[in-house]
């Protein structure tokens, strides 16, 4: 948790990321970590890959590092998983619901109802709109600028017949007039007295809507039960794409490539683009910090491409944030008295639920946010549902 708070503490006083931080690790490259910073270089990101190549596991890591680079009243995540089988439990098909933990992430949405899905993308429009109506004419990032130099800065009083003097309430604390018309002198506001001055504008935190299998929203199949209302969903998405780089919202979705996908606004207008390779036969199954040791052997689940705004392409190979601690190192030391007669037996072995399998380091994260966000009594964002 401290190193999350001093993580956040940055980030609050980074000029260049007004508004919230948007960083999106997606895993080791030539040179060390590779991020997609979706306020500088997006507003959205793609990842396209077939089948096996490790789309959900990315999506579950860039919602870590999201959170680890910003605070969760300055940054909401919402999920949406495409595909209607997600189903609870352990593995490849629990989809983002496993990063539900995580403070920032407001809402979680399985396209199985159609009910929940119709009011999301009503939800979502709103959003857009209230935002559209908050900021007027200005971006986000000058929005929170004009922000924080108006909750600075007050214009300074004088009190009756002291208009010439520098710091009239100095001069006569028990004289100064508070109905007094203020001049036209600046100063600087100290935080405790902005707590005691009149209200600010409520907090505006960005958003970022991540979004699994969008190719199963932009083409349902006969007989799914979110089929009536994935057309309204895309939509909501689409306006997202549009509009979202003003207004905060960014869009983050992975997806098969081609089909009708290609074809849509959140494919079209996406900057930062992710192809990953489809992983060799007999990679089924291994674990993908396994397969990311052979960095110069076949394509991997996790393996990958960045593609920038301005064409540059950056190879990556994708971490697991899901894989659970190996048993060994949930094992303690445990002493026990020994007995003389007992030397020379065999050691008891220990029982398979003590040496059960750890938990995962999304979930160790997890716990780290949650109390972060305590310490630092962050509020909590709205759910769109």
């Amino acid at each position: 948790p401290a190193s999350l708070q001093a993580r956040w503490a940055d980030a609050a006083d980074d000029a260049k990321s007004l508004g919230g931080r948007a960083w999106v690790i997606l895993g080791a490259g030539p040179r060390g970590p590779v991020c997609a910073d979706l306020v500088a270089d997006g507003p959205h990101l793609l990842i396209e890959g077939p089948s096996g190549s490790g789309r959900t596991e990315l999506l579950r890591s860039a919602v870590a590092s999201l959170a680890a680079a910003e605070r969760p009243d300055r940054l909401g995540i919402v999920l949406l998983d495409g595909r209607d089988g997600v189903a609870a439990g352990n593995g490849h098909g629990e989809g983002l619901r496993v990063c539900t933990d995580v403070p920032h992430v407001t809402t979680h949405l399985t396209a199985n109802d159609p009910v929940r899905m119709r009011e999301f993308a009503q939800s979502l429009s709103a959003e857009l709109k209230r935002r559209a109506e908050l900021l007027g004419l200005a971006d986000f990032s000058e929005w929170h600028t004009r922000r924080e130099v108006s909750g600075r800065i007050v214009a300074q009083r004088t009190g009756p017949g002291r208009s010439g003097a520098a710091d009239p309430a100095a001069a006569d604390p028990e004289g100064a007039d508070l109905d007094a018309p203020p001049s036209s002198t600046l100063r600087l506001r100290p935080a405790a007295a902005r707590a005691r001055g009149e209200a600010t504008p409520p907090p505006l935190p960005r958003l970022v809507v991540v979004v699994d299998d969008l190719d199963a929203l932009v083409s349902p199949a006969l007989g799914s039960p979110g089929r009536p209302s994935a057309g309204s969903v895309i939509r909501a998405l689409e306006a997202v794409a549009r509009e979202g780089g003003r207004l905060g919202v960014h869009l983050v979705a992975a997806t098969t490539p081609g089909g009708r996908t290609a074809q849509t606004e959140p494919a079209r207008r996406a900057a930062l683009r992710v192809a990953l390779d489809a992983p060799a036969s007999g990679h089924g199954g291994a674990s993908l910090l396994e397969r990311g040791r052979e960095l110069g052997g076949e394509p991997a689940p996790g393996r990958g491409r960045l593609t920038g705004a301005d064409g540059r392409v950056t190879p990556f190979q994708g971490g697991r944030v899901t894989g659970r601690i190996p048993r060994t190192a949930t094992q303690r030391p445990t002493v026990v008295p020994l007995e003389w007669q007992r030397m020379g037996d065999p050691p008891t072995r220990r029982s398979v639920r003590e040496l059960g399998n750890g938990p995962t380091d999304l979930a160790l994260l997890a716990s780290a946010l949650e109390r972060a966000a305590r310490e630092v009594s962050a509020a909590e964002v709205p759910s769109l549902l």
